[in-house]
């Protein structure tokens, strides 16, 4: 028969409880964790769940808020503000290490960091923009076989484009797209937190 756990504060206010079926092994397992942390498990789940919806709603209420655009390609007139950070030094050497690896400069990497939560845009580092020129060159490469092909077809000789071209071409493409796509993901998961 399923476990289930219920707090004294639960027992006494009808309507209030929260009945959870755990079974018993997943039952001794969640009594000796909160042990460990010194919590009722009763204790223990409400934390989580107040946890869960505090979480939720801070999200909820950042979806809400638009974020701002990027007005042009060049920055803002006037003087540029000065903000003065203090980090722990575990913080201070995580910024450097973040930065070394994007090739830029703390500062620059706060900078980005940012304007990504900002904009809700990527901020490219030299790797990406290095990537997305090596996709430039490529999509020029592109564009210049499709020329030559519909050159070809226009002067209605299609049996003068062997298929050797057109496997060059598509292979040209799928190295495009996997250079694009390496970039996308980068921009996306170098923000993320774990």
């Amino acid at each position: 028969m399923p476990s289930q756990i219920t707090t004294n504060a639960d027992k006494t206010v009808s309507g209030r409880a929260l009945n959870i079926h755990l079974g018993r092994d997943l039952k001794a397992r969640w009594q000796t964790y909160c042990a460990s942390l010194g919590k009722t498990p009763g204790a223990a789940i409400r934390e989580a769940v107040e946890a869960q919806l505090s979480k939720s709603s801070a999200s909820s209420a950042a979806v809400r808020r638009p974020p701002k655009r990027q007005a042009g390609e060049s920055p803002d007139e006037g003087r540029k503000a000065r903000i003065e950070l203090r980090l722990t030094p575990s913080e201070n050497s995580s910024i450097h290490e973040m930065a070394q690896a994007e090739r830029c400069s703390p500062q620059q990497w706060i900078v980005n960091v940012v304007r990504a939560t900002i904009t809700r845009q990527p901020q490219f580092g030299i790797r990406e923009l290095e990537a997305l020129g090596e996709s430039n060159y490529q999509l020029l490469s592109i564009g210049r076989n499709l020329n030559q092909i519909a050159k070809r077809m226009n002067e209605r000789r299609p049996d003068t484009l062997p298929e050797k071209e057109i496997e060059k071409l598509r292979s040209i493409i799928k190295k495009h797209t996997e250079t694009v796509s390496k970039v996308m993901r980068a921009s996306l998961e170098r923000w993320s937190i774990e």
